[in-house]
C-alpha cells in the first residue's frame, strides 16, 4: 500500500488532484486507514496512467467519469477522434495568432528603424495582404463609416479582423487629393491572396493619429522624387508601424506610405 503522497510522487498526480477525484468518484484510495488516510495499491498507478493520459489529451472529467468502469476500443477511437479533431482547430487558431503576433512585432521594429526620417527608398519583397472592396466615402468628413463597413464584410466573409488593417489609394493624385481617405482597406495578413509588387519602393513618414495624416507628406514624397529623378506608379499604401500596440501617446503613431518606383 501506498500513502497518498507516495502515490502522488509515483504518477505526478498532485496530491489535491488526487483527493478531488477521489470526492468526485473517478478515482477513489483503495482503503482509508484509521486516521482516514488514503492507500494506493501499486495496482492502482495503471488506471492512474490512463487517467493522466486522457487529462493530457483534453479529455473532460465528466467523459471520464463514464469512461472509469466501461470502455471499448470502438468507444476510446471515438473518444480520441473527436479529442484530436479539437486540437487541431486550436493548432489553427494558435498559429494564427503567432502570425498576428509577427506582423505587428515586424512593424514596430520598421517603425524604430524609420525613426527620425521624413522619406527614403526602400527595397521591399512583395508582401501579401487581403483586399476590401472600393470604400464609398459620399459626403462624410472621416474614413470611419467606410471602415466599419469594411470590417463588417470581412467579418461576415470569416476573415480574421485582428491583423494590422491599412489603407490604399488607387493612385498618387488620389493620395495627394486626400490623404486621410483611402479608396480602400486591406489587412496586412501575410496568407492573403492579394500581393505587392517587389522592389523599390519611395516611403515617407509622419507622426499621426489615425484619420489626422498630415497633408504635407504627399508633397514631400513627390519633392524627393523630382529631387532625385523618381518615376513612381501604381497605388499608395498607407501603412501605420507605431500605433496602440507600441504606444498610450496618439501623435507618436508613426504612419508610413508608400509608393513604387519605377526601376
Amino acid at each position: 500500500m501506498l500513502s497518498i503522497s507516495e502515490f502522488s510522487k509515483l504518477t505526478d498526480i498532485p496530491r489535491s488532484k488526487l483527493i478531488y477525484y477521489d470526492e468526485i468518484g473517478l478515482f477513489p484510495a483503495v482503503e482509508r486507514g484509521e486516521n482516514n488516510y488514503r492507500y494506493y495499491s501499486l495496482n492502482q498507478i495503471i488506471i492512474a496512467g490512463f487517467i493522466n493520459d486522457m487529462a493530457s489529451f483534453g479529455i473532460s472529467l465528466k467523459e471520464l467519469l463514464a469512461l472509469k468502469d466501461i470502455r471499448t476500443p470502438e468507444m476510446m477511437i471515438g473518444v480520441l477522434e473527436k479529442a484530436s479533431k479539437e486540437h487541431r482547430e486550436k493548432i489553427i487558431k494558435l498559429r494564427e495568432t503567432l502570425s498576428i503576433m509577427g506582423v505587428m512585432t515586424d512593424l514596430m521594429k520598421e517603425g524604430l528603424k524609420a525613426e527620425g526620417k521624413d522619406v527614403e527608398v526602400l527595397e521591399f519583397e512583395p508582401h501579401n495582404y487581403i483586399m476590401g472592396s472600393e470604400n464609398v466615402h459620399q459626403e462624410a468628413s472621416t474614413f470611419y463609416p467606410a471602415w466599419l463597413t469594411f470590417m463588417n464584410s470581412a467579418q461576415k466573409a470569416g476573415v480574421n479582423i485582428k491583423y494590422p488593417v491599412g489603407g490604399l489609394f488607387n493612385d498618387l493624385e488620389r493620395f495627394v487629393a486626400n490623404p486621410n481617405m483611402p479608396s480602400r482597406f486591406y489587412f496586412l495578413n501575410p496568407h492573403g491572396r492579394d500581393q505587392s509588387v517587389g522592389g523599390k519602393w519611395l516611403c515617407g513618414y509622419v507622426r499621426s493619429f489615425y484619420g489626422q495624416a498630415a497633408d504635407d507628406l504627399p508633397q514631400n514624397m513627390i519633392a524627393y522624387a523630382k529631387e532625385h529623378k523618381l518615376e513612381l506608379t501604381g497605388p499608395v499604401f498607407n501603412t501605420f508601424l507605431l500605433d496602440e500596440i507600441s504606444t498610450i501617446d496618439h501623435d507618436q503613431y508613426l504612419l508610413r506610405a508608400s509608393i513604387k518606383i519605377v526601376e
